[in-house]
């Protein structure tokens, strides 16, 4: 069906009854002293349906996912499962009663093997004796019975994010699940783990399972969902057919207004200007191999740097940021050479700002306040002999707090609490904030909203506009492909093209990040 030819979006109500649906949620309110996180919210999951949860963050689609995974209880409203009430009080009580939940922030024992983490709590026995060959040939026999590609035998700690979202996946996959509840299941995902993915879903809807799949990616959602819930300041925005409708009626509802669409320039004026960082031969050994890299990063210019999973994209941003080592090449900026950086300290030394991927695990201490989160990396400059002056820590928060707008309740707020797209400026307010030459961006929108999304682009377009030259980083054809000016491609650790003007494409883009036939 064509855009044209389709409807417009249905009311937000759902006239499904309850006792014909698998699970039902009937006017749900939740509070947080005196903010409501949702608001009246009903809405139904039938037998075998996919249905997919979307919004801003803070629109309420963590509360909902906490409740439905028995964390938090609401204030009022019910829910039933099967026709029955459902009270949720734990989340042991969610798993028994069929509800798996696989968190956005993945939970995994980090000292055990990818087999010990599946198998935890039912490992297989005989006459009450187990051991490591039982487990791990229970463990193969999952992975190929959903065929997910693992090594059950490694350690968790060695696998990266898209490997441990997979194990965690797969954990929740082999319970008797009558529903399955994803948050954001795809944000490490490559496409073809992402189809993969989606071929699992639809195997189990098939089964009767009922899927919540909640996600930012618009693009998916179309793809992969029955229905669609879109959430806006906790209460239900509308409720439509995913083959009833189109991507901008779905942000519309987002966002209660028209998305703009916003695009890159031609990268043109870029050539003019002086080179602040360059790669020359860059090599590592490991997985993948990284091959004689070479770019060059200009005064006041967005560079994309794309690859799939697994491509070494990645690698080289953590290697600017001093988190990877073993790399050996030329590495120059602002004119002055170094060696590659053996820590983030040397990184910050030579004028390299770095926004890790993972901002709760790598960029900030979430039990501290957002003032402290931000001036953490200056404290010099908001220090006299030795002391921190409060005025001048609290004056440089409420800098980047405008700048940037940081939604909070004051500036001491822990940043643990605050929803995903505020840590995310909280993180890049930091990094900012040591006024860096160069800032490099490792899947900067990674678990965020629609409109932080949008405002993150357009603040680092004014960053690039004050002269600050920007590497951003990303397995995001779409993003990178908006947002940068050029696009170096790199396939399996080495580079192997780059775009600039019309040729800037996603089609181009991922023609030559996967090998094969590029846009006609």
């Amino acid at each position: 069906m064509s855009s044209a030819e389709r409807s417009a979006p249905e009311t937000p109500s759902d006239d499904r009854a309850p006792d014909t649906a698998l699970l039902s949620a009937a006017q749900l309110f939740k509070y947080y002293g005196p903010q409501a996180a949702l608001q009246d919210v009903s809405f139904s999951l039938g037998h075998g349906e996919i249905l997919a949860v979307v919004g801003e963050n803070g629109a309420g689609k963590s509360t909902l996912s906490k409740i439905l995974a028995g964390v938090v209880e609401p204030d009022s409203g019910s829910l039933t499962l099967r026709g029955e009430p459902l009270r949720l009080r734990s989340p042991r009580e969610a798993i028994e009663a069929g509800m798996s939940y696989i968190p956005q922030e993945l939970e995994y024992l980090p000292n055990l093997t990818v087999a010990d983490n599946l198998l935890v709590g039912r490992w297989p026995n005989r006459h009450g004796f187990t051991n490591r060959q039982m487990g791990r040939a229970e463990a193969e026999r999952l992975a190929a019975r959903f065929r997910i590609s693992l090594d059950v035998r490694r350690p968790i700690t060695e696998m990266g994010l898209a490997e441990r979202q997979l194990v965690e996946i797969l954990k929740a996959l082999a319970r008797d699940t009558s529903v399955l509840i994803l948050d954001e299941p795809t944000a490490a995902l490559t496409s073809d783990e992402s189809k993969n993915l989606f071929r699992v879903i639809r195997s189990l809807a098939e089964a009767d399972v009922g899927v919540i799949f909640i996600s930012h990616r618009i693009d998916e959602v179309m793809d992969v969902a029955d229905r669609i819930l879109v959430l806006r300041n906790g209460i239900v925005a509308a409720q439509m057919a995913a083959n009833a409708t189109t991507p901008r009626e779905v942000i519309r509802a987002m966002l209660g207004t028209e998305l703009e669409t916003s695009s890159a320039g031609s990268g043109n004026g870029a050539r003019s200007r002086p080179v602040v960082l360059k790669l020359d031969g860059w090599t590592r050994l490991g997985l993948p191999d990284i091959v004689n890299a070479s770019l060059e990063l200009r005064e006041g210019e967005i560079l994309g740097l794309f690859g799939v999973r697994g491509s070494g994209a990645d690698l080289i941003a953590g290697a600017l940021g001093g988190r990877v080592g073993g790399f050996q090449g030329s590495l120059t900026v602002l004119g002055k050479k170094h060696d590659p950086f053996a820590s983030p300290r040397d990184a910050r030394s030579a004028g390299v700002g770095y926004v890790p991927p993972e901002r709760k695990r790598d960029g900030l201490v979430l039990g501290m306040g957002i003032q402290a989160n931000i001036s953490m990396l200056v404290l010099p400059g908001v220090a006299r002999m030795g002391f921190i002056r409060a005025s001048a820590e609290r004056r440089l928060a409420e800098q980047w707090r405008d700048r940037l707008g940081i939604r909070s309740q004051s500036l001491t707020q822990e940043v643990g609490s605050l929803s995903g797209g505020n840590q995310q400026k909280v993180l890049l307010a930091g990094r900012l904030a040591t006024e860096p030459a160069v800032l490099v961006l490792n899947e900067p929108t990674r678990g965020v909203d629609v409109g932080t999304r949008l405002q993150i682009h357009d603040y680092v377009r004014g960053e690039a506009e004050r002269g600050r030259a920007v590497l951003w980083v990303t397995s995001d054809v779409e993003e990178v492909v908006t947002v940068s000016e050029r696009l170096v491609i790199i396939r399996d650790g080495s580079i192997v093209g780059e775009l600039t003007g019309r040729a800037l494409t996603q089609g181009n883009a991922l023609a030559l990040a996967t090998g094969t036939e590029a846009d006609e």
